[in-house]
């Protein structure tokens, strides 16, 4: 296998990792949650802490990736990767079962931000890898690239779900026997496995020296590329792809379960397949309609899609809406990517970096925002259609008396005893209006990336049309693999 191709490979699998840490504690995130006894804010700040991690990761790494190198950066990513994982799974066993809520909450949020820059740490070394790599054609890699990610939700989702299966399914070779873990902790090993695989190729791996640092482009010159407004425009547009792809993403299993009763996962695994497919055919629409032309269509697509996903109550229509949906989001992430890369090349690692912790900042907001609508909604419902007994009976209040979410663990053992079936019913209905609510919510987000994306298109028609930046030729690009004057250096 050539260098190109091992490096290649090597990002593949560490994005994958990445993907595992997103489907994996989205599937279990209530099962998670409620062992603590946390509520659904609590739980989507869990998951926001996730991509606070990768924000801090990303912004702090995009200005040392040049000094440390890309081989080191990596190195720190298997390791966070590793530690998040394992200080999560442990949780139970690290803090005792007697433990406050408030403590746990605080333990999990800190190994939540740990796995997270695992996440924004390989994103900060393979983005301009694979610029490096392939610098005439950034944004058909970088989209091939990026397929890994619903790849790996593919991989995880399906290996969650027969884990699941498993533990729980009384005619599985797993039933009756006694596990020294619980069906979360044991879905969140998955994480670990592709985490080893990457840090033991690391050991042999060759990098090159990122694009910026080969073409001689001063750190001045990088700062001011980061500063142009065309590219603080860029950045509002990431936040806004972010959160509309990867917010409703992360709550799609606890929503399709409660609204159309199938599970989330298995669409996050469906939506994820056309993704990885999808993706590997970016170069040639970007060719055709230019990349922003690409991200206008995928806003309406990934707009009406969520829109009409808010109101699937079967799985037939839940696959159906899924399908719109994943045709708008699917090029939103490495397209944006490939397209900073294009357009700002100057900016190097550090403009690709600031470029994803925005991104992940907007993930790390919208996801507890979501949480709280779902709260808001559900409570809302449940104090307009049953009476203050059932009201102090199944839902959460906070010191001032006010309620503030479902409980939970006292509706599920309602359900389980099979008692009360009209409480039960109350607090199914309230749940899933707030679900429903959360996800258009967010569907405004794509109704403003159009206009802006439309008038981005307008702006380079104004000036000849897109054109991207090369800041090094084919064949410099193969000298830097081929042990050149500029060859490999880490």
């Amino acid at each position: 296998m050539s260098s190109r191709r091992f490096l290649f490979v090597c990002s593949c699998i560490a994005l994958i990792t990445s993907a595992f840490t997103f489907v994996v504690r989205g599937d279990v995130m209530q099962d998670m949650g409620n062992a603590f006894s946390f509520n659904q804010e609590q739980k989507g700040s869990l998951e926001g802490a996730v991509f606070v991690g990768m924000a801090l990761s990303m912004l702090g790494g995009g200005f040392i990736c040049d000094l440390l190198g890309m081989k080191r950066i990596m190195y720190l990513a298997c390791a966070s990767h590793l530690l998040g994982s394992l200080g999560t799974i442990l949780a139970p066993r690290l803090l005792g079962t007697d433990v406050d809520s408030a403590v746990s909450f605080k333990w999990l949020y800190f190994n939540s931000i740990l796995m997270g820059c695992g996440n924004g740490l390989t994103e900060v070394a393979i983005n301009p890898l694979i610029a490096t790599l392939y610098a005439d054609k950034k944004t058909h890699y970088l989209n091939i690239l990026h397929a890994w990610w619903p790849g790996g939700l593919v991989i995880g989702g399906l290996s969650a779900v027969g884990i699941r299966w498993l533990v729980t399914n009384p005619s599985s070779p797993m039933a009756g026997v006694s596990l020294p873990l619980e069906l979360w902790q044991i879905s969140l090993c998955l994480i670990v496995l592709p985490a080893i695989i990457y840090g033991v190729m690391l050991t042999t791996a060759k990098f090159p020296s990122t694009e910026r640092v080969a073409s001689g482009v001063s750190n001045s010159d990088m700062f001011k590329e980061c500063l142009r407004p065309m590219f603080l425009l860029w950045a509002v547009c990431m936040l806004m792809t972010a959160a509309t792809e990867l917010g409703p993403q992360k709550w799609q299993e606890s929503v399709m379960q409660s609204t159309a009763g199938i599970s989330g996962t298995l669409i996050l695994v469906y939506t994820s397949g056309m993704m990885f497919v999808l993706r590997h055919f970016a170069g040639p629409i970007a060719h055709a309609i230019s990349p922003t032309g690409m991200l206008a269509v995928s806003s309406v697509l990934a707009g009406v899609g969520l829109f009409l996903l808010s109101y699937a109550n079967s799985a037939a229509t839940a696959f159906a809406f899924a399908t719109i949906f994943g045709l708008g989001i699917a090029y939103f992430w490495p397209t944006m990517l490939g397209v900073t890369a294009e357009r700002f090349p100057k900016g190097g690692a550090l403009a690709m970096a600031l470029m994803g912790s925005v991104g992940n900042l907007a993930i790390s907001q919208v996801l507890p925002q979501m949480g709280r609508i779902v709260d808001n909604y559900a409570v809302a419902y449940v104090e307009e259609n049953s009476p203050t007994s059932v009201q102090k009976e199944i839902l959460n209040a906070n010191a001032a008396g006010q309620f503030t979410s479902i409980n939970a663990k006292q509706v599920e053992t309602l359900k389980a005893e099979k008692i009360q079936p009209e409480v039960v019913e109350v607090a199914a209905s309230a749940q899933g209006l707030g679900y429903r609510m959360a996800f258009r919510w967010v569907s405004i987000l794509p109704v403003v990336l159009v206009t802006l994306f439309t008038a981005i298109i307008l702006y380079d028609r104004s000036r000849g049309g897109y054109k991207p930046e090369i800041l090094i030729s084919r064949e410099e690009e193969n000298e830097l693999m081929s042990g050149g004057a500029q060859g490999a250096v880490e």
